[in-house]
């Protein structure tokens, strides 16, 4: 064991238990009069300059907050990518600590606001700037590019999320402290910084890009508000972050990443304990290790992964001295500093565990002579970096999978570039580490190489640069000899433990991601769904590449969470923008299978021939399955990736009763005449009530809530309308009655006074989807029903009295078909010579932060596009029809720019308190465009063959898969008008 005792001696003064743990230096002093501000009950002191997550750290307070089960966390990154840190400044919600500047007064909370204040001014119009080059990311790689394409005559804007340029490894020292002599690193970074200022070059510090839409489309948070940059080039450099570490208690306040700790050290020049113990690989390990005893701080061990440097590396040791002896001369220093102290340097260990109840208080390693426990405050852990390629990806820029270097053996994406950062996609270019892998110096040759060629591809006048060239080949020679000197062990996912967390932000074990494995669970996709891994605010950054492993994802981009806009958190009131709302979402008639899929499985023996064969195992078709099983037929559910996956887990799972406003296309017309959508009126109570059965069924509520549902009357006219309205609904037995403006505030508080009243239908109300879809999958295989993945349906021909389904893993023989693919059902049918009128509609649904729970109903509007709800996790749910892209030669949907902000300001403008709430996610799904009215039934002249496709879906697919049963048994004959049989 390795301990100290309660008081011990380090360098020249006595740290003793809370007391401010600021670093010491003959040369670095603070530059300001510390200034005080509250957190929670206590006064914290903070400098001027420096970030809560320093002040706290120096105060010794390691737990910021408390997560939705109660424990408690505190920093884990320390730059902002993880959002573990998270605080309430002044009753603004969902703040990063480490990035957020201490000031005089303020109120920092690590409980979330009962009534959270607006986050940003809602804009009469977003901002448009239109730039030669525009480079995401101000540190090495974007700063080196920036500066080369200004001197060659462009207009250049860097945008960086933090208060000062540099990035991780050139990061200045804080506005806190000054410095009278500083390092070569502070220095080469300062010198950059100047170079950059004075090319003309604009920097924005603090901006967040939240969205790449196209390469000429980047929306951007500057300053608190909101732009979208027009640049004739893209440079994306937006540095890496280091990857997940998922050991017993890594999620522990105190224990946290090298980078996190250096960064508190190095740039804040303070420590969160006076002993603190570092783990992992590399030499960036052992970098901090001296700066730390520099500074007055007790360093137990340094544990390093790599076997200890011999003779077999004598090579890379040459390697190293003759590309970077100055490189090599700094880990030589690193290693004699440290023996001169007396640190151990522990070579060839592994971390086993993190201890500690409410804080960490040791590190648990085995090492070749044996295990150790290793008592400190503090643990700082790095096993490498992975690329942050989300913005990349978004954009669609190619992705190679990456196992070379520190960090891949767990497996990286990386951006496909050229030699000098030509992505796949024309005019953007990735560099530096947000690319590939390669550390400073290769980010300094690459940016450097990237801006001249950017300036070339502008038409101006740039002579080629060899130095560059051979810088480069040096960087990359020297980090290759590295990587072989720190060469980690192979990630094995199957040694976490069932315990661990994998997933930080949604709390999710690695044994609740076997037991979603268990369930046929084959990608991570279906592992997201069915345990909300890689759902919370950090996207999957730091939990995907271990759940790609997990579940032995090939090694593609497919085996990685898609991104999602916003790519990082964004203030909803910051996007609020009013937009028309004519729109009609393009209706895509024959839209062809999504690019991604399951990878396809040969049929197995037991699954070559059925009673009833369901192809489409969402909602409907799995809710006709089970129905059909219970019955004892024999049915196979055969999907093409995998059961849900689809729009029955891409929706936001509002059940609808009341008509909504397009169910009547122009409201001028009759109300009388809905159409096909008002015969579907009975059917929503009955398919509700469906629901409630399969959650008692399944032993779990599904998240239904039926408190009712408001549609809103802003306008005398909308008013006139709901009146008719609902006489149209209460005529086909749905209980719907308008209630006016007084009665409205009683019932619902959280909306805004403006609106003269509502109807209000009690039946209304949502469920989770993703735990309903997993509990219809589970009751339809208890009853009976085989449901395979992996299956794509490529013919179908009559087999006798029967059909006979060509799969790409084999032939299906079955008595009879049901299709129920949704948008993609006209496509099915066809193969069977059977024509569907079904077309398809992308649609998006926007989630924000967790917030206390305000609005119990569902929400709709009688003028505008909305549907609103808050979902069982204190999650704000909005959709509405709002149209999003697609791409006709992938089948690929993806979000439009216009359609988040304009959804937002519609939930803003009804609901006040999303103005203080961040959007977390925004995604786009394909829903069904059909007449509004079931398709279901024999289809005419072809015996056998059965359609089931509805809109409304996640509603009526209950009631619609009990109807269609009934059909294939002969029970009930499909009513006319929901009957394939009604087109002729």
């Amino acid at each position: 064991m390795d301990a100290a005792g309660p008081h011990a001696m380090i360098g020249d003064r006595l740290l003793c238990p809370g007391k401010v743990m600021r670093l010491t230096s003959p040369t670095i002093t603070p530059s300001a009069t510390p200034i005080r501000f509250r957190f929670d009950d206590r006064e914290v002191e903070a400098l001027p300059g420096e970030t809560i997550a320093a002040a706290l750290s120096a105060a010794e307070i390691l737990a910021f907050r408390h997560t939705a089960s109660g424990v408690p966390r505190g920093l884990w990154c320390g730059m902002g990518a993880c959002w573990d840190c998270i605080v309430t400044v002044d009753g603004k919600a969902g703040q990063r600590a480490c990035l957020v500047k201490a000031k005089a007064g303020m109120r920092v909370e690590g409980a979330l606001p009962t009534a959270p204040a607006p986050l940003a001014e809602a804009p009469a119009e977003i901002a448009e700037h239109a730039c030669d080059v525009l480079v995401v990311g101000a540190g090495p790689a974007g700063i080196s590019a920036a500066i080369a394409a200004a001197h060659a005559g462009a207009d250049v804007v860097v945008l960086d999320e933090r208060a000062e340029a540099g990035g991780q490894y050139l990061k200045p020292l804080a506005p806190s402290h000054a410095n009278a002599s500083p390092d070569a690193q502070f220095r080469k970074g300062a010198a950059l910084v100047e170079e950059a200022r004075a090319a003309g070059i604009v920097i924005h510090h603090g901006a967040t890009v939240w969205g790449g839409f196209a390469a000429d489309e980047i929306a951007a948070l500057v300053d608190g508000a909101a732009v979208t940059f027009r640049p004739k080039r893209l440079v994306l450099a937006p540095g890496a972050h280091e990857r997940p570490v998922p050991v017993p208690g890594w999620t522990l306040p105190g224990v946290m990443t090298t980078g996190a700790l250096q960064t508190l050290a190095r740039a804040q020049r303070v420590s969160p304990a006076e002993r603190v113990v570092i783990a992992g690989s590399g030499p960036l390990n052992l970098q901090l290790a001296c700066e730390l005893l520099a500074g007055g701080v007790q360093v137990a061990a340094v544990v390093e992964a790599a076997p200890k440097p011999g003779l077999g590396v004598w090579r890379e040791m040459l390697t190293l001295a003759r590309t970077a002896p100055d490189l090599a001369w700094d880990g030589l220093r690193y290693l004699a500093t440290l023996k001169r102290a007396g640190v151990p340097v522990l070579w060839g260990a592994t971390i086993l565990g993190c201890e500690g109840s409410d804080r960490f208080t040791a590190l648990h390693v085995a090492t070749p002579d044996g295990e150790r426990r290793i008592e400190a405050g503090v643990s700082a852990l790095n096993m490498g970096f992975q690329p942050e390629t989300g913005l990349a990806r978004a954009l669609g820029c190619a992705q190679r999978f990456s196992t070379e270097g520190p960090g891949a053996e767990i497996g990286r994406l990386e951006t496909v570039t050229d030699e000098v950062g030509r992505s796949s996609i024309p005019g953007v270019f990735a560099i530096g580490d947000g690319a590939a892998i390669g550390g400073s110096r290769v980010a300094l040759a690459r940016g450097r190489l990237a801006g001249l060629a950017v300036a070339r591809e502008l038409g101006l006048s740039v002579a080629e640069d060899a130095a560059a060239r051979r810088d480069l080949d040096q960087a990359l020679a020297f980090q290759c000899a590295l990587w072989r000197v720190f060469a980690a062990p192979a990630f094995d996912a199957t040694a976490i433990a069932d315990a661990t967390v994998v997933c930080r932000c949604e709390e999710v074990t690695a044994g609740a991601l076997r037991a979603a494995m268990g369930s046929d669970a084959r990608t991570l996709a279906a592992l997201k769904k069915q345990t909300r891994a890689g759902m919370g605010r950090c996207q999957g950054r730091m939990c995907g590449a271990t759940m790609a492993r997990l579940v032995g994802g090939n090694a593609e981009e497919a085996a990685f969470a898609a991104p999602r806009a916003p790519v990082r958190p964004i203030p909803a009131a910051a996007l609020m923008r009013e937009l028309p709302e004519g729109f009609d979402a393009p209706v895509i008639h024959d839209p062809v299978p999504t690019f991604w899929r399951s990878p396809a499985m040969p049929l197995a023996a037991e699954n070559r021939a059925c009673d009833v064969l369901v192809i489409g195992g969402g909602v409907l078709g799995l809710s006709t399955a089970l129905y059909l099983a219970r019955e004892g037929l024999d049915v196979l559910v055969a999907d093409r990736s995998e059961p849900g996956l689809a729009a029955s887990t891409a929706n936001a799972g509002s059940l609808h009763v009341q008509l909504l406003s397009y169910d009547f296309g122009d409201k001028a017309e009759a109300l009388g005449t809905a159409g096909p959508a008002a015969a579907t009126l009975p059917l929503g109570p009955r398919s509700i009530e469906l629901w409630k059965e399969i959650a008692r069924d399944a032993g779990e509520s599904c998240g239904i809530r039926t408190e009712g549902g408001l549609m809103l009357a802003e306008t005398e006219a909308e008013l006139a309308w709901l009146h008719g309205k609902t006489a149209v609904e209460r005529g086909a037995g749905v209980e719907n009655h308008v209630v006016g403006a007084n009665e409205l505030r009683d019932i619902a508080p959280y909306l805004t006074p403006r609106f003269l009243g509502a109807a209000f239908c009690p039946q209304e109300g949502q469920i989770d989807p993703l735990r309903g879809t997993a509990a219809l999958l589970a009751l339809a295989k208890r009853a009976g029903a085989r449901v395979a993945g992996g299956v794509e349906v490529t013919g179908i021909a009559r087999d006798g009295a029967g059909f006979k389904v060509a799969t790409e893993g084999g032939t299906i023989r079955a008595g009879r078909v049901v299709v129920a693919a949704g948008p993609w059902s006209g496509r099915i049918a066809a193969l069977a010579g059977v024509t569907l009128p079904v077309g398809g509609l992308v649609q998006q649904v926007i989630a924000t932060e967790a917030t206390a729970p305000i609005i119990p109903h569902l929400v709709a509007h009688a003028g505008r596009h909305l549907s609103f709800k808050q979902g069982p996790l204190g999650h704000l749910l909005i959709g509405g029809g709002w149209p999003g892209a697609y791409d006709a030669a992938t089948g690929a949907t993806r979000n439009r720019r216009e359609s988040i902000e304009g959804n937002l300001w519609v939930a803003g403008h009804v609901v006040p308190a999303v103005a203080g709430l961040s959007v977390l996610r925004a995604w786009t799904g394909m829903n069904v465009h059909i007449d509004r009215a079931p398709i279901l039934g024999e289809a005419p002249g072809c015996p056998g063959f059965f359609a089931a496709v509805t809109s409304s879906g996640y509603t009526l697919g209950p009631v619609a898969g009990r109807m269609t049963a009934d059909a294939v048994l002969g029970r009930e004959p499909v009513a006319p008008a929901f009957s394939i049989a009604r087109f002729g």
